[in-house]
């Protein structure tokens, strides 16, 4: 690992903004819908669609399930989509950047429920009217920084009563414990990030996997997603650990070939088993009711996930709160441009080590590797250069007795 002071010549990522509204819900869709099927059906579903768009790991412990008449009217697979119609859409006239560039927004499913992504190079991928599109792809659009553009913000003003402001990589998602900030008084909140960003030379993706203990992000480890982040794998296990002790994923998650949508009485399954789902911790307990403990992890560590080759990393300043009644403004800037950056590099080549081993050899003998090597070819080469001058002289005693032969012959 390198440390790289060239700052005037580099980039950095500013990180995504994950705006997630505690009222998630768009009440004038939820209403249609209601309103439709108490006409179709005399079945109230009110109750049973906010569940559907409210629940979130965080929130399984609040689940109320309809009885089964009701429950009976929408297919669990539908869940996603459901929570995606419902969920409040962005106006993107609130949102503005001190340079007016263009910024994308993507409602994105995540393991907190529906959130609004901004500056994020793969939200889409977690959008779930494009989670059966084979063609979605990791597509790099978030906004890059030079040193001269270090004054960089981005303002959001109005974009709901309370909710809660995530910060991470471009290319990565968030997670249930992740830390956040909540927004739930009228005024102007303001904050800055510090960046650490750490690099990966050309050379690293040509190393073995197990020797530079790292993936890139177009590197993925399972067939649900076409990127790779260490929280992508955290997440994965989970999946796995929650398909294997409930049979089913909840709809808060990207499902694959052959898994299915958790209706909301199976959810009851994950809030028994909550604690070992977010620690990836299976009690002993747990493991005794299984012969097989595949997808069973007794600690994180058996998830088997690498860190990032490339990485940066944000951390957020203290946040300001200037009161101001009837507006709601959100600033989110670069504290300062960050003048140093780590780079990960080989370290120690094959060439090293050769140089490296003729450096002990001469001084554990008092000789070097080269005199070794020619002191070898030497020995070498005098028993095939006597074996050479034996065949030679062979050879030409055959040819004069084959000459004297032939003189005879001639007389």
């Amino acid at each position: 690992m390198n440390v790289e002071k060239d700052y005037f010549n580099w980039n950095v990522s500013y990180p995504a903004i994950i705006l997630c509204p505690v009222n998630k819900i768009q009440e004038e869709a939820l209403s249609s819908i209601v309103n439709e099927t108490l006409d179709q059906t005399g079945l109230n579903v009110e109750s049973y669609l906010r569940t559907i768009v409210s629940m979130s790991l965080d929130t399984l412990q609040l689940l109320q399930i309809p009885n089964q008449e009701i429950l009976s009217l929408i297919d669990p697979a539908e869940y996603p989509s459901i929570s995606l119609k419902l969920f409040k859409k962005f106006d993107e006239s609130i949102l503005s950047t001190v340079t007016k560039w263009p910024i994308p927004v993507e409602d994105t499913m995540t393991e907190i429920g529906m959130c609004h992504f901004i500056n994020s190079n793969v939200a889409s991928l977690d959008n779930p009217s494009k989670w059966h599109d084979t063609t979605s792809k990791y597509s790099k659009t978030n906004i890059e920084l030079s040193y001269h553009d270090r004054d960089f913000f981005v303002q959001v003003v109005n974009y709901a009563d309370e909710y809660k402001i995530y910060t991470t990589s471009p290319d990565d998602v968030i997670m249930s414990e992740a830390s956040s900030l909540k927004f739930e008084l009228e005024g102007f909140l303001s904050f800055g990030v510090q960046i650490t960003s750490t690099r990966a030379s050309n050379e690293l993706r040509n190393v073995p996997l197990h020797l530079r203990k790292c993936r890139f992000t177009d590197e993925p480890h399972s067939n649900r997603y076409a990127v790779y982040s260490y929280n992508r794998c955290i997440i994965e296990c989970r999946i796995k650990m929650i398909m294997r002790l409930c049979g089913c994923v909840p709809h808060f998650y990207k499902k694959i070939e052959n898994e299915r949508i958790c209706s909301l009485p199976e959810l009851r399954c994950i809030v028994l088993y909550k604690r070992e789902i977010t620690t990836l911790t299976a009690s002993n307990e747990t493991l005794q009711r299984f012969n097989d403990y595949t997808d069973l992890p007794r600690r994180s560590r058996d998830c088997g996930c690498l860190g990032d080759c490339e990485a940066d990393v944000y951390q957020q300043d203290p946040a300001s709160l200037l009161p101001q009644e009837s507006l709601n403004r959100l600033r989110i800037s670069v504290t300062s441009f960050p003048k140093v950056r780590f780079m990960r590099e080989i370290m120690f080549s094959t060439y090293d080590i050769i140089l490296r081993s003729g450096g002990i050899v001469n001084l554990c003998i008092g000789t070097s590797f080269i005199s070794i090597m020619e002191l070898m070819l030497t020995a070498i080469r005098l028993p095939i250069y006597e074996i050479a001058n034996i065949a030679q002289a062979c050879r030409n005693a055959k040819t004069a007795d084959a000459q004297k032969v032939n003189n005879k012959k001639i007389k």
